[in-house]
């Protein structure tokens, strides 16, 4: 049996070749943790886009597409569905709630969702998270914005501060902007605040007296010469498509868009003829729906598919977001195995070190063969030295992976939405460093060969 204190002395003897094997190891395994954790990481946000949503219903289409639109906010919507199927889907007593969104315009490149305040209750991210306020409150007002993080950040907003929607989602798009009969703008409507009593604009659209709206107040802060939309809240990072969305509620929607058809604007319109109108949308793009019991999806999806009024479709997110990422599965696996030859690559220059020092061992090798070590005693060492090299090496390798997060967290969250939630060793690291230990003993067993073969035939007669 070989002593610890004899393995630990020959490894301090060789300290700088041993230092570069497990620099060398270190780095490769930590390259392949870090790589692994944001492989996880990506692949939870992916999947958990938007959670507790049971369907997407939109117009009809693909099911990648109507997921594409409405949850990642890439590409535009094919169809619309009318205000009144929104309407009679949701008397469903089936349905526990459901947040219609409209889409079509944007901000300096971002996408605008149009949507209530029960978006900010309902929709839920990365396995039931709630959505929450950095600052701010959800929409008060017709022309009140909520940001994503990203937006507020990237665009340097804070609360109260007032943007311009253009219409359409180029950046070159018609700004979408009013003015106000009134020559004194907001003083004459500052002894008014029935509007600020709204809590969303659903109940805004519900109001059956039109003139009540020229009493309100909720304009007193905007220059009404060329009136925009005010930041009334800001949203907390999520990781997700959240961040980099705008939004206002459907009540503002429907008033930015008065005087247009289509996608011209044929008519210039105050803010007092706006106020004046039931601000109750046409259309919307997509309904995120929940269900009461979710082993009904499969009869909600037959009642929609067969709606009459019109044709509308209904996606499972979890179902089609496992899809799509079963689509980018050759790239994660391509990933896995570039970082798979890192470390085989470093396992090589392992053996090529060792082997290199074989013939600096040999004196070293017959000493301990003068002083009673067997040959079976010799490649024993090798071998131990190997294991606490590729220990050592994991630890380390384990250690700079948290450093690489510890630095670089915001920086992947700002810039990435990726979220690394905690460093804690899980059972698929303990598989891989065992993989390692097993790969590291097995890298040695050819220098350890030749070592027995050496002391067999050197004995003491190896000469300097």
């Amino acid at each position: 049996m070989i002593k610890f204190t004899l393995v630990f002395q020959s490894l301090l003897n060789r300290w700088l070749s041993c230092l570069l094997i497990i620099i060398t190891l270190a780095f490769s395994i930590s390259l392949f943790f870090t790589v692994s954790r944001i492989q996880e990481t990506v692949k939870s946000s992916f999947q958990n886009t938007v959670s507790g949503v049971d369907s997407v219903v939109a117009g009809r289409g693909g099911n990648l597409q109507i997921l594409l639109n409405s949850v990642f906010l890439i590409g535009e919507p094919s169809n619309t569905i009318k205000w009144d199927t929104f309407e009679e889907i949701t008397s469903n007593k089936q349905i526990k709630w459901a947040v219609p969104i409209s889409l079509g315009d944007s901000h300096k490149g971002f996408r605008v969702i149009s949507t209530n305040n029960d978006y900010f209750k309902e929709i839920k991210y990365s396995s039931g998270k709630k959505i929450e306020f950095n600052s701010g409150k959800p929409f008060n007002d017709v022309f009140d914005v909520v940001l994503g993080s990203l937006v507020a950040k990237k665009l340097k907003y804070n609360i109260g501060s007032e943007i311009i929607i253009t219409h359409g989602l180029s950046e070159g798009g018609e700004a979408h902007s009013f003015h106000s009969d009134k020559s004194n703008g907001h003083d004459d409507h500052a002894d008014h605040d029935d509007h600020a009593t709204h809590e969303d604009h659903d109940d805004h659209a519900k109001h059956e007296d039109h003139d009540d709206h020229a009493d309100h107040d909720d304009h007193a802060g905007y220059n009404h010469a060329d009136l925009g939309f005010k930041v009334s809240g800001i949203l907390e990072p999520t990781g997700t498509p959240i961040d980099n969305a705008v939004y206002i509620s459907l009540a503002g929607a429907e008033a930015m868009h008065t005087g247009w058809i289509g996608n011209q604007k044929v008519i210039d319109v105050s803010i007092e003829q706006i106020m004046e109108r039931e601000l109750k949308p046409k259309t919307i793009s997509a309904i995120f729906i929940s269900l009461k019991n979710r082993t009904q999806i499969f009869q909600f999806q037959r009642d929609v598919l067969n709606y009459k009024k019109e044709p509308i479709s209904s996606v499972m997110p979890g179902l089609t977001l496992s899809r799509l990422w079963a689509l980018t599965g050759n790239v994660d696996r391509a990933f896995k195995f570039i970082t798979f030859l890192i470390i085989v690559i470093a396992l090589l220059g392992m053996i090529a070190m060792t082997i290199a020092g074989l013939n600096s061992r040999r004196r070293e090798m017959a000493i301990l063969r003068s002083v009673g070590a067997s040959p079976n005693n010799i490649v024993s060492l090798l071998l131990v030295e190997s294991i606490i090299i590729s220990i050592v090496s994991c630890i380390l390798g384990y250690i700079i992976m948290i450093i690489i997060f510890t630095i670089g967290k915001d920086y992947l969250q700002n810039n990435y939405g990726i979220f690394i939630d905690s460093f804690s060793l899980k059972n698929y690291d303990l598989q891989i460093i065992i993989a390692i230990i097993c790969a590291a003993l097995i890298a040695t067993i050819v220098p350890a060969i030749q070592i027995y073969k050496n002391t067999l035939r050197d004995g003491l007669s190896v000469k300097s």
